[in-house]
């Protein structure tokens, strides 16, 4: 992967200097556009086609997830980071409406570190889903109530498992989160894979598929119903 070329978004000024120099001090990676507004988002990305857009979920004029749709649709290969306060679930299937792929939905009060951003603008660049380890968990809940439907359930030692996978984190730091050993990493992927109908590919493109399928089969749950039951 060569140098990753960014825009950031934010209708703060202190967030938008705050992020600006997280990347500023990553050797890979270099500023290309910086915006106050959703509209000026748009028109910037337009000018510079940058490889990953970090928006801010409400801006003026236009608000972050409009802003993603608009990027994505005059150039579908950028990666998307929406990052936002709101736990709401509704933000999350409209980003993720037109494609799960290359995109990414944080909490502010879970970007704790540095790395940790680093580390999601390098994944969706990967063609990663990464999702908040608040909203997976949610969505996990979320399935599970309507397994049935679905076609089948997530364990808990499953739920947890894809939460770290969407969240970014490779196989060392799930088996040390969890307190599992790799056999035992190996089994609870292999279950769940399974759940999702995914029998082939590399170990990392199958994590990508089993996020990516996740998040799909939210989508055919009824918002109306289900997002009042999770709360």
């Amino acid at each position: 992967m060569g140098e990753l070329r960014v825009l950031i978004a934010h209708d703060s000024e202190f967030m938008r200097v705050a992020n600006k120099r997280i990347i500023e001090d990553q050797s890979s990676m270099q500023i290309v556009a910086m915006a106050s507004n959703g509209a000026e988002a748009v028109w910037s990305a337009a000018e510079t086609e940058p490889d990953v857009a970090i928006l801010d979920v409400m801006m003026p004029k236009v608000d972050g997830i409009q802003v993603a749709h608009q990027i994505r649709e005059r150039r579908p290969g950028t990666a998307i980071v929406v990052i936002s306060a709101y736990e709401d679930l509704s933000f999350v299937a409209d980003l993720m409406r037109n494609g799960v792929g290359h995109k990414a939905y944080l909490l502010k009060q879970s970007i704790s570190d540095i790395a940790g951003l680093v580390r999601v603008v390098e994944a969706v660049c990967r063609g990663h889903t990464v999702l908040d380890s608040g909203i997976i968990q949610r969505m996990a809940r979320l399935f599970c109530m309507y397994s049935g439907a679905l076609g089948g359930g997530l364990c808990d030692a499953e739920q947890d498992l894809l939460a770290l996978m969407a969240d970014g984190y490779d196989d060392g730091r799930i088996c040390e989160v969890l307190q599992l050993e790799q056999t035992q990493l190996a089994e609870h992927s292999a279950s769940m894979y399974k759940k999702f109908r995914i029998a082939a590919g590399t170990p990392s493109e199958q994590r990508i598929a089993a996020v990516q399928a996740f998040v799909e089969q939210i989508h055919k749950i009824p918002l109306s119903k289900a997002y009042d039951a999770v709360g």
